[in-house]
């Protein structure tokens, strides 16, 4: 499908070449905001939504003036990092220079990335999505602090044409009228073991043997949207978990007629300017309603050594990994902070430090950080070796990196959490969330930390019953 229903997408004709590509700013478009842009467009042209409240952000991406997917699994960070090199030399007409605010500027890539460098487990849920994929959208839409930017990219013979198409989107999304999208979640609850304490067990196991000091496994609970929310499932999520998970990042990707989509608190990397920052998110409590209680437990994990150990192997991977692509790091604060979100806090600490600016340069910055103790283990390799033969699925992009970058080496990339994979042709919805597993760790209260996390998505669903998913 293109960006109106019934007329051929651009990416389905003759491929162009990036050279032949061109760049518009629609001067007067009509004034759709980004979020009713995307809702508008026919599903398969919705490639990539990414919406930071708290720092005024919104980000959609709609068609496909290229498209690029990795050759090679192992290598998919390095020939990203190929391609946008490339395309940003092939369009150095296009690429603006300046960059104002926290956002993207000129015309970006997105997308993202496979959790493992190796395939394996069961992939039928992830076809179309592949190791990796970066789209170079027809339509950008920015929204930042109340200003609103659209771009169009189109070879120099169809640029007109592309902008009628636009034009015709927005002002089909300035005119609509929102109809109400119930959501209600059937399927098993969050907080069941599913085979989960038996796969802590045997982390223990391993850990207690010395193979291994700390491992991330994963869980996969599949639920059911009730009635037939259809195509606007996506966008009424979206709206959902950016105005319950404001400090997040609200995000989705499109792959295959299915949307990754979630609020991820995490970081991997983000670079403006010449600076590249990440942040380590590791240790974790619960909330609680009483701010009395609640400080309670966010002192009693800044004070456990457990929780402490499991953040600075993370902070001591990503000064590593930043050390060792060329960043010159700056000090490090002292102690973590905590990072209090709905229903779970974490220990916090940013990693920050000065970078070159070259474009794909962050690809190689995500490709040297990915996986982080975080998401994986420690040592990683190792810890990746239990879950390819402990997890009962395979990942797919749940915990990998999403993101978008500029062409002049600007960009941001986050771990895809607290997130779920939609299909819309059968309402399911495949939902993804871990928990770090160290020699002190109580798999009962892994269990119901998972539990915690697997509720993400479904807090923001219709009558969501406390602490997990309807029961069917």
């Amino acid at each position: 499908m293109s960006l109106a229903a019934g007329e051929a997408p651009l990416d389905a004709r003759e491929r162009p070449a990036a050279r032949d590509l061109r760049c518009l700013e629609l001067s007067a478009p009509p004034g759709a905001d980004p979020l009713a842009a995307f809702a508008t467009a026919p599903p398969g042209d919705r490639h990539f939504c990414w919406i930071q409240p708290s720092r005024g952000l919104a980000v959609v991406c709609i068609g496909a003036a290229l498209r690029w997917q990795p050759a090679s699994q192992r290598e998919r960070f390095s020939e990203a990092a190929r391609f946008v090199s490339e395309v940003a030399r092939d369009l150095q007409g296009v690429a603006e220079s300046s960059r104002r605010g926290a956002g993207p500027w000129g015309p970006i890539l997105c997308g993202g990335f496979a959790f493992d460098s190796q395939p394996g487990g069961e992939q039928s849920r992830w076809t179309g999505f592949g190791a990796g994929m970066l789209v170079l959208p027809e339509l950008l839409g920015i929204a930042e602090q109340g200003k609103l930017r659209w771009l169009v990219v189109a070879p120099a013979d169809r640029l007109a044409e592309a902008s009628q198409r636009a034009v015709r989107l927005l002002r089909a999304a300035a005119e609509a009228v929102p109809s109400p999208t119930p959501l209600v979640l059937l399927g098993p609850s969050g907080g069941a073991d599913d085979g989960y304490v038996a796969t802590i067990n045997a982390a223990l196991g391993q850990i207690r043997a010395g193979a291994l000091g700390k491992v991330v496994p994963g869980r996969q609970v599949t639920v059911r949207l009730a009635g037939s929310p259809g195509k606007g499932a996506v966008v009424e999520l979206l709206r959902r978990l950016a105005a319950r998970y404001p400090t997040a990042t609200s995000y989705a990707v499109s792959g295959g007629g299915r949307t990754l989509l979630g609020a991820t608190p995490e970081l991997l990397v983000r670079t403006a300017d010449g600076i590249a920052e990440a942040d380590a998110l590791a240790g974790s409590c619960p909330r609680d309603e009483d701010p009395v209680r609640d400080a309670a437990l966010a002192d009693a994990m800044l004070a456990s050594g457990k929780e402490r150990r499991e953040h600075d192997t993370v902070v001591e991977h990503l000064r590593e990994g930043m050390t060792g692509a060329g960043v010159v790091l700056d000090p490090c604060p002292p102690e973590p902070y905590v990072r209090a979100l709905p229903g779970i806090q974490h220990l916090c600490t940013p990693v920050r430090g000065r970078c070159a600016t070259a474009p794909g340069a962050i690809l190689e910055l995500a490709g040297a950080l990915h996986p982080t103790p975080a998401v994986a283990g420690q040592p990683v390799a190792a810890a990746l070796d239990f879950l390819r033969r402990h997890e009962p699925a395979g990942r797919g992009w749940f915990a990998g990196p999403v993101g978008w970058t500029d062409l002049a080496g600007n960009g941001e990339f986050c771990m895809a959490l607290r997130s779920g994979l939609l299909d819309p042709v059968t309402n399911e919805i495949a939902l993804f969330a871990g928990s770090g597993v160290v020699e002190e760790s109580d798999p009962t209260a892994e269990l119901r930390e998972t539990a915690s996390k697997l509720h993400a998505v479904p807090a923001v669903t219709d009558d969501a019953p406390l602490g997990g998913i309807r029961e069917q």
